[in-house]
């Protein structure tokens, strides 16, 4: 792969409705081609420093990674911190943006990555928080190969779409997570029981936020690297 004709960067995806995706490549030598593409789907604090340090850590081994602008139909290329006013302007963009207009977007950035240089046209999706949400309804309305939600809140609320993924997908969640009950958990626990290559996943003492290694109160060192281990083996199996 000619890293000089991969789109680094922020690039406009679809100039008519202000589609943006943030994309990151295989470095050059690394590999000759990626073994596939990663749509990476935000938490509230948009496409920041931790979901950009994600993207590059995923594009290392061999992938590209576009990082969707989930809140971009609101306010284009959030990028917030962990303050107490930054996660209040997070909550507000979360109540303010549009799910079925932010996947759409998801899709049509799905379209255009598939035809970047290199691409063998394998996609995971992948998120957090919202995104971890995001990437499960995704993956049940679209064509996938994995898909990999880290916390992902309220998804019990959506158990017809997560009966309807057809690929391999796991849902990683700390026993410690105030943003998802234990009981919540248990149902998406309890929903995905009988579907095959499906997988939930809980981390003693880990809480919401526990793959951020930015997020100091939450990042847990032990669940990080048992998700991470997880999550790059469904990968590599998935997008070859």
């Amino acid at each position: 792969m000619n890293t000089a004709q991969f789109p680094l960067g922020w690039h406009t995806v679809d100039q008519d409705r202000n589609i943006e995706a943030f994309c990151v490549g295989p470095t050059e030598g690394e590999h000759d081609a990626p073994r596939g593409t990663v749509l990476l789907l935000q938490e509230i604090f948009g496409v920041n420093a931790a979901i950009r340090t994600i993207a590059t850590k995923l594009s290392e081994k061999g992938y590209i990674v576009v990082c969707a602008d989930v809140f971009g139909h609101v306010e284009r290329r959030v990028d917030l911190g962990y303050t107490e006013a930054d996660r209040k302007r997070g909550f507000a963009l979360m109540q303010a943006y549009d799910p079925e207009m932010a996947l759409d977007h998801c899709n049509a950035i799905v379209q255009w990555a598939r035809h970047l240089p290199g691409s063998n046209g394998k996609l995971a999706v992948v998120g957090f928080c919202i995104g971890g949400l995001l990437a499960l309804r995704y993956a049940a309305r679209f064509q996938c190969d994995a898909a990999v939600s880290f916390y992902g809140v309220r998804v019990h609320e959506h158990l017809d779409e997560l009966r309807a993924i057809d690929c391999p997908l796991q849902y990683h969640v700390g026993e410690e997570d105030t943003h998802i009950l234990p009981e919540h958990r248990d149902i998406v626990a309890q929903a995905v029981s009988g579907m095959e290559n499906a997988s939930v996943f809980t981390y003693a003492g880990a809480k919401h936020g526990f793959f951020n290694p930015l997020r100091e109160e939450a990042f847990n060192r032990d669940a990080f690297l048992a998700a991470d281990e997880r999550m790059l083996s469904l990968l590599a199996r998935s997008l070859r």
